[in-house]
């Protein structure tokens, strides 16, 4: 055997003992995959089976009945709350109660599109808030946290989400000062894109923040965005931000431009 045949002889072997470790490497993998699938079956058929997620499930309606605002503490309504809990909320609250809470949102929504985070009645208006007034509900105050950038979002999922639980398309049409909820939601998804964007990272930020995301360290009230806050660019503001911008296209727009430049920005963030 030449010295060349030998070498060719050596490169195929090696060549066959990586492939074999290749094709062991994704068999094991593949193995691996497929036990991981069986323990996450079996894991979503004992949770199924757990009794007590009846019992779970059935607290959580009792408390609903009781209200929309965040717990005994508070007297607001939050739309971060609402969102969260607004699918068995449909369950035990009538339909038009949740579409007007949904609605009065719009109400107090900027002409910049920004959306509060609650509101209340104005005579339980007494925390150390800037409310804010909106001549076509003026029996309510509502606020805004600044240092988050989760409140648009929110609003447009929980609109979306009660557009796939009741079917109720009208809400999209309903003129809310002079505007339709439809593009009032198109300008809510605006919002964080003009004044919440990072151009060098491509993603929008808030402050860095604490408890529920809604306060920060530098100073007491800790709810305000300003010269002392940390900007952060987080996963939970932007994941919110990519599912409402599927929910919204998925549920609310109707332009096919408007589709196109909302696709063209999922994508863009997707890629961030």
């Amino acid at each position: 055997m030449s010295d060349r045949q030998h070498d060719n002889a050596v490169v195929q072997v090696i060549a066959c003992v990586f492939a074999t470790a290749a094709g062991a490497a994704t068999s094991m993998h593949q193995l691996a995959h497929a036990d991981h699938q069986i323990k996450d079956s079996e894991l979503a058929r004992r949770i199924l089976q757990d009794e007590r997620m009846d019992m779970v499930v059935r607290m959580g309606h009792e408390l609903l009945k009781t209200g929309m605002n965040a717990g005994s503490s508070y007297s607001e309504v939050w739309i971060r709350d609402l969102n969260t809990f607004i699918v068995p909320l449909l369950d035990v609250a009538p339909q038009q109660s949740v579409r007007e809470a949904l609605l009065v949102f719009f109400h107090f929504q900027g002409d910049d599109g920004n959306i509060v985070d609650g509101y209340v009645p104005a005579s339980q208006a007494r925390v150390n808030y800037k409310y804010r007034s909106s001549k076509s509900r003026p029996d309510l105050k509502a606020h805004k946290n600044t240092v988050e950038t989760d409140q648009e979002s929110s609003l447009v999922q929980a609109v979306c989400r009660y557009l796939r639980e009741t079917g109720d398309v009208a809400i999209l049409d309903e003129l809310i000062r002079e505007i339709p909820v439809r593009k009032r939601l198109e300008m809510a998804l605006a919002y964080p894109l003009k004044h919440r964007f990072s151009q060098k990272h491509g993603l929008i930020l808030g402050a860095t923040t604490a408890d529920w995301g809604d306060v920060q360290p530098e100073h007491s009230w800790g709810v305000e965005l300003d010269a002392s806050s940390h900007r952060a660019i987080d996963v939970y503001d932007n994941a919110l931000f990519l599912i409402a911008i599927r929910d919204y296209l998925e549920s609310a727009c109707a332009e096919d431009a408007l589709k196109i430049t909302w696709e063209e920005r999922q994508v863009r963030l997707r890629r961030a």
